[in-house]
C-alpha cells in the first residue's frame, strides 16, 4: 500500500471518514526514528548515573540477601533476629531486643554510621505482649532523636520474639 491520506465526507448521515494508509517503507522508517531516539535516551542516562559516587553498594552480602545496602544517602539494613549458630537466644524479649539492636549497631558501624543516623526504623513481635519489654531496651540505644518507627505483630523467623530492620541517613558524613 501506498501513503495515502484519504477524507470522504457522507451527507446522508452528516458524517467525515478519514483513511490514513502507510506504505510498508515509511512506517519501516518511522519505527526505526522513533526506537533510535528512545535507544539514545535509554543509553546515555544510565552512562552518567553509573558515574555518581552515590550508587547502589551491597555491605556484607550473604548468599540471598546483603546485610545492608548502601543507596545514595541512605542505607538500609536488614533485619536481624537474636540467633545464634541458627538458634534463638534465650531470655525473653528484653535480652533478645538487646542483642538485636547491638547487632544492628555493629552493622552501622560497618558504613560509618551510628545508631543517631537511623531515620526510620521497623519492629516484628511475635507477640504484642511483648511490646512494653522492647519498648524499654529499644530506647536505650538513642541519645537524640528517637527515627520514625513501625511496630507489627507478625511470625517472625526461628520463632524468635522481635525482628527489627532500619533505615539510617548518612547526610553530611
Amino acid at each position: 500500500m501506498s501513503s495515502l491520506i484519504r477524507f470522504r465526507a457522507r451527507k446522508e448521515d452528516d458524517t467525515v471518514e478519514v483513511t490514513i494508509g502507510l506504505s510498508k517503507g515509511l512506517l519501516i522508517g518511522c519505527m526505526a526514528v522513533l526506537v533510535t531516539a528512545l535507544s539514545f535516551g535509554y543509553v546515555v542516562m544510565p552512562a552518567q548515573s553509573q558515574d555518581d559516587s552515590r550508587s547502589r553498594k551491597a555491605i556484607a552480602p550473604a548468599q540471598n540477601y546483603s546485610e545492608a545496602i548502601e543507596a545514595g544517602d541512605f542505607v538500609f539494613l536488614s533485619g536481624k533476629i537474636a540467633s545464634r549458630n541458627g538458634k534463638v537466644l534465650p531470655g525473653g524479649i528484653k535480652p533478645e531486643t538487646k542483642k538485636v539492636m547491638n547487632d544492628l549497631k555493629k552493622a552501622l558501624a560497618k558504613s560509618g554510621l551510628t545508631m543517631d543516623d537511623v531515620v526510620k526504623s521497623t519492629v516484628y513481635l511475635g507477640s504484642l505482649e511483648d511490646y512494653a519489654g522492647m519498648n524499654e531496651v529499644y530506647g536505650t540505644f538513642f541519645t537524640g532523636d528517637k527515627p520514625a518507627r513501625s511496630t507489627v505483630q507478625s511470625g517472625v523467623v526461628l520463632n524468635a520474639s522481635v525482628e527489627i530492620d532500619l533505615i539510617a541517613y548518612r547526610g553530611g558524613k
